[in-house]
């Protein structure tokens, strides 16, 4: 049985292991990829990253659900990406990160609008939510051209955030 979750055309999503650990520190050591997300613009330390990892790999009940390892089908990986509930508003959301190398590629357009419709596909739910920082304009592009609809604006984990949702009625 594969471990494969989700696979496009360039695409795979598969649940991280202990093993991946540099590939995480490699992505989070970049202060740019940081930038709009939590910590801030700097890298993260190891217990950081470790931490994070430990949660992706904890969480996973494979359902589908959870933040995962996205590579490449040659292997490379180029980021995670992923659909898990949250709280404040609640509601699944849809995530991405890419380490910097796979930027303006198209691979979080790709991962995005194909986790949208696995997420239409295999559940009954009426929506999806996503958020970026208020000034992460590429992330903010990426959800617009996924279908999703500009929400609403304010602060999570105070950070000035955007906030978009699809309906199921939206996706074709």
């Amino acid at each position: 049985m594969s471990d494969i979750i989700l696979e496009t055309e360039r695409l795979r999503l598969e649940p991280f292991v202990e093993a991946d650990l540099p590939f995480l520190l490699e992505q989070h050591s970049d202060p740019e990829v940081n930038r709009y997300h939590s910590p801030g613009p700097r890298p993260m330390t190891t217990d950081e990253v470790k931490t994070r990892l430990f949660e992706f790999i904890e969480r996973d009940d494979g359902s589908g659900f959870g933040r995962r390892k996205l590579t490449t089908h040659d292997g490379d990986y180029i980021g995670r990406a992923g659909i898990d509930w949250m709280s404040d508003p609640d509601g699944y959301e849809l995530a991405y990160s890419l380490k910097r190398s796979a930027w303006g590629n198209g691979y979080a357009s790709e991962i995005a609008g194909a986790l949208t419709r696995w997420f239409f596909e295999t559940t009954d739910n009426g929506f999806l939510i996503a958020y970026a920082h208020a000034d992460h304009q590429a992330s903010q592009h990426v959800m617009k051209k996924t279908g999703f609809r500009h929400w609403f604006d304010r602060d999570k984990h105070d950070v000035p955030c955007a906030f978009y949702r699809i309906e199921s009625s939206d996706v074709a």
